[in-house]
């Protein structure tokens, strides 16, 4: 399945441009992450490929298929969307939230099946998540709850799967389990994950294609190595840094370079 944008122009309202004019192409059953700063247009990229935001020009193409023209009920199947900080709803429980993932395939002569009771419930597995579904989804930790609206967009079934900072104010333990997942969908069920990742040495490590957006524009986009460049987050980051393999998987590490003069923890002022 190939997700790809051509000469977007995107904004949040009318007359505002965010993204600028930039095409760009998913690699299929591959992860993609989209860095950059803040404010660059991370998230916009992405609500427009997901279709959340209609184009103030160009378009945004599905298996040469231009998604605003699909169904929304088949865009649906064909692509699942975790947006930032989703509201989970009061009272419900783990498996009717990710049972909700469900309701593109419905239709009024076709209710619940077993179709839908198997998706649900590979979806709760795969996430780790079989022993919680009748636990009240709020009372879940942060981690958990990240990993049930995962375990959603699983149940939904779609072949793209895009996600807006889904590690997002998780621990380090949390966002690696959320990363680790990601990545076993990913290599087990053939699915594309788009996702925006704040951190430049996560998406590096996790992502097989990343894609560098400064200003409202795609300044490089390739393999790991080849977009994290010292002179890349020198000029997108704003950062002074050593980029160095990391020693214990190979991707790109980057070390910032002191800024000024400062002591070290345990230097003793002079």
């Amino acid at each position: 399945m190939t997700l790809s944008g051509e000469r977007l122009t995107l904004g949040h309202h009318p007359g505002q441009v965010v993204i600028d004019d930039q095409s760009v192409t998913v690699p299929a059953s591959r992860i993609t992450a989209i860095v950059g700063p803040n404010a660059s247009g991370k998230s916009t990229l992405l609500r427009g490929l997901a279709g959340l935001l209609r184009p103030a020009a160009g378009r945004v193409l599905l298996d040469g298929a231009e998604i605003a023209r699909l169904p929304a009920t088949d865009l649906a199947r064909r692509l699942g969307v975790l947006p930032q900080q989703p509201t989970t709803p009061d009272g419900i429980t783990v498996g009717d939230l990710v049972g909700r993932g469900r309701h593109p395939h419905q239709r009024w002569f076709r209710q619940w099946s077993a179709e839908d009771e198997a998706a649900v419930g590979a979806a709760l597995a795969a996430t780790g998540l079989t022993g919680l579904a009748d636990r009240p989804a709020t009372e879940l930790s942060g981690g958990q709850r990240q990993r049930a609206w995962i375990a959603l967009v699983l149940a939904q079934g779609p072949g793209t799967m895009l996600l807006d900072e889904p590690t997002t104010f998780l621990d380090l333990a949390h966002q690696l389990d959320v990363l680790d997942l990601l990545r076993a969908v990913n290599a087990e069920q053939d699915r594309t994950v788009v996702m925006v990742l704040h951190d430049l040495e996560l998406a590096a490590r996790y992502a097989h294609h990343l894609i560098a957006v400064r200003d409202g524009r795609i300044v490089a986009e390739g393999v790991p190595s080849a977009v994290v460049t010292e002179e890349l987050v020198s000029s997108v980051f704003g950062v002074d840094a050593l980029v160095t393999p990391d020693p214990l998987t190979g991707t790109p590490l980057v070390l910032p370079r002191p800024r000024g003069r400062r002591p070290g923890p345990g230097a003793r002022p002079t």
